[in-house]
């Protein structure tokens, strides 16, 4: 009987073990963010395809095929095709520090998104590389290890407190301008030479939560940063002459000196987290635990968290 040559008994083998290999080559997913504007996802890569949305610059996208001019994407589950000159992958190389209100670490997962798996975690004060910033989340470097971190939680001070000095904040203020048109930037850092965060014109109310050197540590409709001094008239204390907030729990009143009749009540920390319910102003709260900038909370039995830029203590 004539046997089968070697090399024949080996096909069904090697073919098996490649069909095991490919599923895993497909799992490595690569995330570029949006730059230059609003981007287009259409439903064919060509421009006169359909619109199917439209996302602005720092959006988060996952990459499933680089086609050339155009790339294949998924944003939130839908897929379609953007230009891929208008997606970045470029490193900034900026240091930041891992900083969470309530003392525990920071995951560094493999995705920009809280469904990403957890590579690690990191205590409060590392060290952390930032190679690309998005809306949301960082990618970033530490220890060896890249991967994506919640931008909410880096700091550009690696102490919880922050540079300068604390002592008798947080105070109210509101931007002062020189001129009626011109506006007060809120900066990363304590520097004219951070990067901007927003820009705010004159009467917007202002908590000053600490100073550094001729800056102000402050947040403004729930962003954190550092304004300038001369640009701002304090006003008074945030909680009504008081330099200090009561001992947890005390009873709050919501206020939003934004003007607006409604304030979020949130699930976690952070602009990006999910809103339970916008609260009127005037609801009380009981405050449970106070954070630099969120201070968890109960309103009407449920659980969440506020800006502290958004209650007053009931006396």
């Amino acid at each position: 009987m004539q046997k089968t040559p070697l090399y024949k008994r080996c096909l069904p083998a090697l073919a098996l073990i490649l069909a095991l290999m490919l599923p895993l080559v497909s799992l490595a997913e690569v995330s570029k963010v949006v730059q230059g504007g609003a981007l287009n996802m259409r439903a064919e890569p060509s421009l006169s395809a359909q619109v199917l949305r439209q996302y602005p610059t720092g959006t988060w996208m996952t990459v499933l095929e680089d086609m050339g001019e155009w790339s294949k994407v998924r944003v939130n589950g839908l897929e379609g095709y953007v230009m891929s000159k208008y997606l970045s992958d470029t490193s900034s190389g900026s240091t930041l520090y891992v900083r969470t209100n309530t003392g525990r670490g920071l995951n560094l997962r493999d995705l920009p998104s809280l469904e990403g798996n957890i590579i690690t975690s990191f205590k409060p004060g590392t060290a952390v590389t930032v190679l690309q910033r998005g809306n949301g989340w960082y990618k970033v470097s530490v220890d060896g290890k890249t991967g994506y971190m919640a931008s909410q939680y880096l700091s550009a001070s690696q102490s919880s407190g922050g540079s300068g000095t604390t002592t008798g904040y947080p105070k109210t203020g509101v931007v002062n301008n020189p001129g009626a048109n011109q506006v007060l930037l809120l900066r990363e850092t304590a520097s004219t030479d951070a990067r901007v965060l927003g820009y705010y014109r004159n009467g917007t109310s202002v908590q000053l939560l600490g100073e550094s050197g001729s800056f102000y540590k402050v947040t403004v409709a729930g962003k954190s940063g550092y304004m300038m001094k001369k640009y701002i008239k304090v006003t008074g204390s945030s909680t009504g002459g008081s330099s200090t907030l009561p001992q947890t729990p005390f009873t709050a009143k919501l206020v939003n000196p934004n003007g607006n009749y409604i304030v979020n009540f949130r699930t976690a920390p952070g602009l990006s987290s999910p809103i339970i319910k916008a609260h009127p102003v005037g609801t009380e709260i009981t405050v449970l635990e106070v954070g630099d900038v969120w201070c968890k909370a109960e309103i009407d039995g449920v659980t969440g968290y506020v800006s502290r830029y958004f209650f007053q203590a009931v006396k």
